[in-house]
């Protein structure tokens, strides 16, 4: 406990928090008074011996909830779910044919179902779910590995690596093998199961590598946090790295206003406008004195923003709208929708408030309850669908977790049927698309265009490609 210790002392000088060594062994004093088990008092106590003013106190708080965290691995259960519902189907005897009567049903009810034998230990959490197991695992290889010695970014596969390795990956692998060559139908489900969780754990280990990271990161310079900012996932953003988002994202903006600026109208000097030209040399007999070229009338996009803002992927879309709302030289029609369950128009809040108080509004009256993409689309199509157009663009942001509600498929085709396009930006990574209750592969059919966006490069590829369109 004293290297943990002296480590979060260390976290909070980086974080500019002045921390003498005297402070350090009071701090020691009174974590041997109140002890581990109770957290609350244990942050009130080191909180009243390492920081001295308001200011100090609020950082100390999010450092040590970044410090302290619980590695959270919430979509584990749903894996597990999915490779049940797989096992119990061959071990029915059943084809996919017949599941459709009881295909009504929760997955989370239904029952479980041996796996195929694997010595695995790193096999056997994955596959129990045991999210506990697996946080104090990585911890336990993340402090093998030395990950506090972490410097740059471009040392995250590195680490990574390593901790898979003695979290006990190459057992794992060496067992996925063998699972593939035993040609039983129940060993190739569990080979499949296993496969999955390996890579779910592989994105989450990325995950914490680049949280750890950050927070060892702060004292290192400006120049270090912006490369942090700029490659690392939106959605492990803290809050105490808003501002310096907030600033890489005006700029980002400001680039692409500059790139995107032009007249309505643009002379494309590779075609020759013949009628213009004979039109206006009239009064020269003919002879051709004013030469006319075809022009290019540039139509700025009007853009349909629906955004997700529930969970963590409220991080994303927070700084999405802080993307397009920056853009207003060239981007002057946005209509913002917000939702979690109920779907609302937000574009009010964005004309009366300054921009960060519109979204902070948008993200708290919309934020709460479950996922429902079906009433959202329901939602939208009484407010906003009779203003689509063949001008429109809709912007989606959203995992496509609908909690297995009825996803509006109906109203989503009807919606791209009346519009240009629909982008769809999802922040998990591809191989999750259609894990647990996701829906993306039936929205993905009424979609144009659907990419992972969980980082500042993405979103600037995705606006730029809006207004590309335009041209």
């Amino acid at each position: 406990m004293e290297k943990t210790l002296g480590d979060f002392v260390s976290a909070l000088r980086k974080a500019d928090l002045a921390v003498s060594p005297a402070e350090s062994l009071d701090a020691m004093a009174a974590l041997e008074i109140v002890g581990l088990r109770n957290r609350t008092l244990l942050k009130d106590s080191l909180s009243i011996v390492l920081a001295k003013t308001p200011e100090e106190k609020a950082l100390f708080k999010i450092c040590f909830d970044r410090f302290f965290s619980y590695q959270d691995f919430d979509q584990l259960k749903s894996i597990a779910a999915e490779y049940q519902d797989n096992l119990e189907s061959v071990s029915n005897g059943l084809h996919s044919e017949s599941d459709s009567e009881d295909g009504k049903k929760s997955r989370r009810h239904r029952h479980k179902t041996p796996l195929a034998h694997h010595d695995s230990h790193l096999g056997h959490i994955l596959l129990s779910a045991d999210e506990a197991g697996l946080s104090l695992l990585l911890s336990k290889a993340a402090e093998e590995v030395h990950l506090e010695h972490i410097k740059s970014l471009r040392e995250r596969s590195v680490y990574g690596r390593r901790i898979l390795l003695h979290m006990g990956v190459s057992e794992l692998d060496a067992e996925i093998e063998r699972l593939k060559k035993d040609g039983g139908e129940k060993a190739r489900f569990t080979a499949t199961a296993l496969t999955s969780g390996r890579a779910y754990l592989a994105e989450r280990v990325r995950d914490y590598v680049e949280q750890q990271y950050l927070l060892l990161v702060d004292g290192s310079g400006q120049r270090f946090l912006a490369d942090a900012v700029s490659e690392t996932k939106l959605t492990n953003m803290q809050p105490y790295y808003f501002e310096h988002i907030r600033e890489s994202v005006r700029k980002l903006a400001h680039h692409l206003a500059k790139k995107h600026a032009k007249r309505r109208k643009i002379v494309n000097r590779g075609q020759l406008d013949i009628r213009k030209t004979l039109r206006r040399n009239l009064a020269y007999d003919g002879n051709l004195f004013d030469i006319r070229w075809k022009q290019i009338k540039l139509e700025r996009p009007r853009v349909f923003v629906i955004c997700d803002v529930s969970g963590s992927v409220k991080n994303v879309s927070r700084f999405l709208l802080t993307f397009l709302y920056s853009l207003s030289e060239v981007l002057p029609k946005v209509r913002s929708f917000a939702f979690s369950n109920e779907l609302g128009e937000v574009t009010d809040l964005f004309e009366r408030y300054p921009l960060e108080e519109a979204i902070d509004m948008s993200l708290d009256d919309y934020g709460k309850g479950s996922t429902d993409y079906g009433q959202a689309f329901k939602d939208f199509k009484r407010l906003a669908l009779r203003d689509l157009d063949a001008k429109s663009t809709i912007i989606i942001l959203g995992d496509g977790r609908n909690n297995y509600f009825d996803p509006g498929i109906d109203i989503l085709k009807e919606m791209s049927s009346r519009c240009r396009q629909i982008i769809w930006l999802n922040p998990e990574s591809r191989d999750r698309w259609n894990v647990g209750d996701a829906d993306m592969k039936q929205f993905l059919t009424h979609c144009d265009y659907a990419e992972v966006c969980n980082s500042l490069k993405d979103l600037e590829r995705m606006v730029g490609r809006v207004l590309k369109s335009a041209h």
